[in-house]
């Protein structure tokens, strides 16, 4: 029973903070520029020139444009989540860390997994939609060779190897392995060609326009309000920018200031640029002629503008450069985090002391993705992104939600840091403070003074030290007890006070987040799927408890004394906003293919053997402990 006990709670450890704070592997050496146009880079060309044209033509219609819009909507709820992370912690491995220090290890490596593959995945989609384009522009000759003399069985392995594809990701990974500011520098000249051409897009497609295309119902929504919302489920990959530029905070030189504004910049940005050019493009040409291979190109054509379908590709090729220059970027750096943790190999950790690069990874990612783009057909890639990157993106709302009304180190670092406490000062005291909080909060309910008795202030240390260093440790001490009260209720309602005090602080508010999420599936479920039932008088009672159970535990959490400390960028209106984040990402992913599940359990169950076998054993974490 103790072997299973101690078994469970090595699965829920967190991680030591304080060690990756100070650590200095990776050079600092992205501005705001960098990071906003590296968003930029990674959201415009995979979403715009790769789906655009296969959403609007058979799950959509030209009612894409509301689904581009909802999927912003989504994204934007959970970029705010991301960007209060990234400015609190500048560690590389963004949902992958954000999961460790709040949930745990196993939900950790689970995330940091899927994501890996999902930015793998997006590589080799883009890389063969770049050489679709341009192979396209001359008539597909490398297309029909490769047909020709190197056959493939097709479905879900593709028809023929894509060597162009292939040649691509190779030059991508001598790129990302000279470091990080090459990269930047190179990602910033293709997006703003990009940037260019999609103005010219929406300027001449608005002249071409041809009203009668979106008239009426039945033009608008063809395939109904279903697949509108379906359409956003895929094209939320088209915003995974800001999980690029979380990933790389690390490297960041003001991370604090610079990622939260980044992320608002690039993500108003590409919402303008997918809503105007699928705006265009659905006004050009009727939605069911839409190329699916080249959307822009084959609408100019159709048009009589053929010169312009030579314009459009060069910026097509432009943004899925920037595209495929963000995603190796992040594919590398979520493995070397892993691998730093004890998750993975060691031999992933090897950084090049020249360029500052995590070199031993970027070439092992870059070999993976080789394989992934001459092996498999591009729709079946494109399928499987977005999963990955729902679960991320819920995982990391649900973060935001623990942290902010639980105790945890993270406040206690920043305090530190802003009292100016030289490095291995900020380590020692950080770290008496891990091994308090692992020990849970049993002892402080010993205090003869009851946690609702204590003020926000409230300090139990002795202030008669006259040292000014000691004054300085006794000052960040009384901020730490100040912390004391987070995750208690806040208000005394009678009964309901006394029993929270029986569970330790924030778990309550945790344990109503889970029950929130779970009648959310319920409810969401039960809506997509169970239109046969509507007028059921049972099936609307079981609807309405369950949405009534999901609100009515979220407003409880907002009851809660929440973490008011931080001084970097906060998500407003916690926890309704990461939980409005939550509810999207779960109607998104019920809307995913049935197929997109299967692959995704797949990988999952070979992630978790690696983890049993290798990860749970060497884990840095569990060896500390």
């Amino acid at each position: 029973m103790k072997k299973c006990s101690t078994f469970c709670s090595n699965l829920i450890r967190k991680k030591d903070l304080s060690a990756d704070l100070l650590r200095k592997d990776l050079a600092k050496a992205l501005t705001l520029s960098d990071l906003t146009f590296l968003a930029i880079g990674s959201m415009i060309g995979s979403g715009l020139y790769v789906l655009t044209g296969e959403v609007a033509r058979h799950v959509a219609g030209p009612s894409i444009v509301i689904s581009y819009a909802i999927a912003a909507v989504a994204s934007g709820f959970s970029a705010v989540c991301y960007a209060e992370f990234a400015a609190r912690i500048p560690i590389t491995g963004s949902a992958y860390q954000f999961t460790y220090l709040s949930i745990g290890e196993l939900w950790a490596f689970v995330i940091g997994w899927n994501v890996f593959v999902e930015h793998a995945v997006s590589v080799a989609a883009v890389a063969r939609a770049w050489s679709g384009y341009l192979d396209g522009m001359f008539g597909h000759p490398i297309r029909n060779y490769s047909v020709e003399h190197f056959p493939m069985p097709g479905g879900f392995i593709a028809t023929y190897p894509d060597f162009l594809a292939g040649g691509v990701v190779i030059l991508m990974t001598i790129i990302i392995a000279c470091g990080v500011k090459l990269s930047s520098k190179l990602n910033i000249v293709f997006a703003t060609l990009n940037l260019t051409v999609i103005l010219f897009v929406f300027c001449s497609g608005m002249y071409l326009a041809k009203g009668e295309y979106w008239d009426g119902e039945e033009n608008f929504f063809p395939y109904g309000w279903s697949g509108t919302i379906s359409g956003a489920a895929t094209l939320i990959f088209s915003y995974v920018g800001y999980e690029v530029v979380a990933s790389a905070t690390e490297e960041a030189v003001n991370s604090k200031r610079d990622v939260p504004l980044s992320l608002l910049i690039s993500l108003s940005v590409t919402v303008l640029a997918y809503t105007g050019a699928s705006s265009a493009l659905t006004l050009m040409v009727p939605y069911d002629t839409i190329s699916v291979e080249s959307p822009f190109p084959s609408a100019y054509k159709a048009r009589g503008w053929g010169w312009a379908r030579y314009l459009v590709s060069v910026g097509a090729l432009a943004a899925m450069t920037t595209a495929l220059l963000s995603a190796m970027l992040v594919v590398p750096r979520y493995i070397y985090a892993m691998a730093r943790d004890g998750l993975i190999i060691k031999f992933f950790t090897k950084v090049n002391k020249k360029t500052a690069v995590p070199v031993a990874a970027t070439i092992t990612c870059g070999a993976f993705c080789l394989l992934l783009t001459l092996l498999f057909n591009l729709q079946i890639l494109v399928e499987f992104i977005s999963i990955g990157q729902l679960t991320a993106c819920t995982f990391v709302s649900i973060c935001v939600i623990k942290l902010r009304y639980g105790p945890n180190v993270i406040s206690s670092y920043e305090t530190m840091v802003e009292d100016n406490l030289p490095g291995n000062a900020i380590e020692m005291q950080i770290q008496p403070k891990i091994a308090e909080e692992r020990q849970g909060e049993n002892e402080l309910k010993k205090e003869e003074t009851p946690f609702s008795d204590l003020p926000p202030n409230y300090s139990s240390i002795d202030n008669t030290s006259t040292s000014s260093e000691s004054n300085r440790v006794i000052t960040n001490e009384q901020k730490q007890c100040g912390m004391i009260r987070i995750g208690i209720l806040e208000s005394r309602v009678g009964f309901l006070f006394q029993w929270t005090q029986n569970f330790s602080p924030g778990d309550v508010p945790f344990y109503s987040l889970v029950i929130a999420i779970l009648f959310t599936i319920v409810a969401a479920v039960m809506l997509l799927f169970g239109q046969a039932y509507y007028h059921q008088w049972w099936f609307i009672i079981i609807l309405t408890l369950s949405i009534f159970v999901a609100s009515a535990a979220v407003v409880f959490i907002s009851a809660f004394y929440p973490d008011r400390e931080m001084k970097t960028f906060k998500v407003p209106l916690v926890p309704y906003v990461p939980f409005i984040s939550i509810v999207i990402n779960i109607i998104l992913i019920l809307k995913l293919q049935p197929l997109t599940w299967v692959r995704f359990v797949v990988w999952l169950v070979v992630g978790l053997i690696v983890y049993f076998t290798y990860g749970y054993w060497h884990s840095k974490a569990r060896k500390e402990e």
